[in-house]
């Protein structure tokens, strides 16, 4: 072999050696690429038709569909009255990659906004924005149970969209229909049996909403406050 060829074979081995290595070093980079995990896909199974509402809570369903290569570490809803809420707003934590989240102690009367969520290794995916509003007092008539003395009765309350009511007592139906006012700050109802009366002559009644329920006291002039609960007929 002559000294030139020599001299180029020996230039050209290494660099052969070192174009092979680049290559496999790709190639293997690529296909780690390839192999990457990514955050889950999970989507929420709620809808307009069968979402659970309440005054004070919803219900929303979730279902991990993937963990994309990696394994779940972390799922539930994420809510807040701003579209799009993340992790870092309110959220459930559940334990199983389909779940049902009650998210409770919600204001009535108030527009929510949630998204299911799961989170891996890779990162944390989020399910489509939905809006639900908690119930509302508006036009909704209640069954009230009062106590006095040891003594029950009933009572029919219909709360107008007006910020008016009508009370009856279904045992004597019209014989004491009486006329007031209704108001709801958060979740705590003040409501003036009868308007037309000084504040001191009439049942005036305070009680708190949770669920689809409302307990609370009232009281009568002077005399000392008496037990209520009511439910939504």
């Amino acid at each position: 072999m002559k000294t030139n060829q020599i001299k180029r074979y020996l230039v050209a081995k290494p660099l052969f050696a070192m174009l092979f290595v680049l290559a496999f070093t790709f190639m293997s980079c690529d296909n780690d690429d390839n192999n990457e995990s990514q955050a889950p896909l999970v989507i929420s199974t709620t809808t307009d038709e069968n979402v659970a509402i309440t005054y004070t809570s919803i219900k929303i369903d979730g279902e991990v569909t993937s963990d994309q290569g990696s394994t779940v570490i972390a799922r539930g809803v994420c809510w807040s009255t701003n579209s799009n809420p993340t992790i870092n707003d309110s959220k459930t934590t559940e334990t199983s990659n389909i779940y049902s989240s009650t998210i409770n102690n919600l204001i009535a009367n108030t527009n929510y906004h949630f998204r299911v969520y799961a989170t891996n290794s890779a990162g944390t995916s989020y399910g489509l924005n939905q809006n639900f509003s908690t119930s509302t007092l508006n036009a909704s008539t209640w069954n009230f149970l009062l106590t006095n003395s040891g003594q029950t009765w009933n009572a029919d309350v219909t709360f107008n969209t007006d910020g008016t009511t009508v009370y009856d007592e279904p045992s004597s139906p019209g014989t004491y229909t009486t006329y007031g006012t209704w108001s709801l700050n958060g979740n705590t109802l003040t409501y003036d049996m009868d308007s037309s009366e000084n504040t001191n002559t009439s049942y005036q009644f305070t009680g708190t909403l949770l669920n689809n329920t409302m307990t609370g006291t009232y009281n009568f002039g002077s005399y000392p406050d008496q037990i209520f609960s009511a439910v939504e007929y």
